[in-house]
């Protein structure tokens, strides 16, 4: 098995790739299948591997550490980790605010929204879909702006809000769509990390309401602890 964990060191076995079936492995290394199995449970518990029962054992994909704290942006999250990363935009269209949307934002269900998707990559993988929520009577220009930036913090800063913060986030776990699984390539199987968030303006307005979903086999999340007050904050 050291052939194997010096390819993937060197890179020969890619991220995601897919290892040979253990009868492929022990007619190789002229071997029998148990020891096969143990070898790669050791390479399974020095994180190089994971296996599935069904599929067989693939090359483990790196795993990113996603914060979460009071000024977390989407783009800025991926980017700090990833030199290679892209955050590609999907759609941006305006829609009627759905009941959880609608609340998320203080408006009536029905109501205009923007709604922005968007697929962050990494190294060329497929890291998290977003999709992003914003009253469109209060950024009827939303869609200019963006398409101009393609940052939301610039976007909303030409909108007037120079600044904007975490209020809550939900974190949640649930099985792909099949229209999800392709998009982040993930197995239908492997659960995604879903994050709810509400951000606030400075006024503590709502501004915005997203969703972001994570390949959990390559992101874990950390929530950073609000920082404690000073004198100033309390006077």
């Amino acid at each position: 098995m050291n052939s194997f964990e010096a390819d993937i060191a060197s890179g020969i076995r890619a991220p995601g790739n897919k290892l040979p079936t253990e009868a492929e492995i022990a007619i190789a290394f002229s071997t029998n299948r148990h020891t096969v199995r143990r070898a790669l449970a050791w390479l399974q518990a020095k994180g190089l591997l994971e296996t599935t029962q069904g599929r067989g054992s693939f090359v483990r994909r790196p795993i990113m550490t996603y914060k979460i704290g009071r000024r977390t942006r989407f783009t800025d999250g991926i980017a700090q980790h990833f030199a290679d990363s892209q955050t590609r935009t999907l759609a941006i269209e305006v829609r009627l605010a759905e009941p959880h949307v609608a609340a998320a934002l203080e408006l009536n269900v029905g109501e205009k929204v923007i709604y922005l998707k968007r697929l962050g990559t990494a190294n060329g993988q497929p890291i998290a879909l977003s999709r992003h929520y914003f009253d469109f009577n209060r950024f009827p220009t939303f869609d200019v702006f963006y398409q101009r930036h393609k940052s939301i913090t610039r976007t909303l800063l030409d909108c007037g809000v120079p600044d904007y913060e975490r209020k809550r986030t939900r974190i949640l776990t649930r099985l792909p769509s099949p229209t999800e699984a392709k998009l982040l390539n993930v197995p239908k199987h492997v659960p995604l990390l879903v994050t709810h968030s509400w951000n606030v303006d400075g006024l503590g307005q709502p501004l915005e309401y997203g969703e972001a979903h994570f390949a959990s086999d390559r992101i874990e999340i950390e929530i950073e602890a609000e920082p404690k007050p000073t004198v100033n904050d309390i006077t």
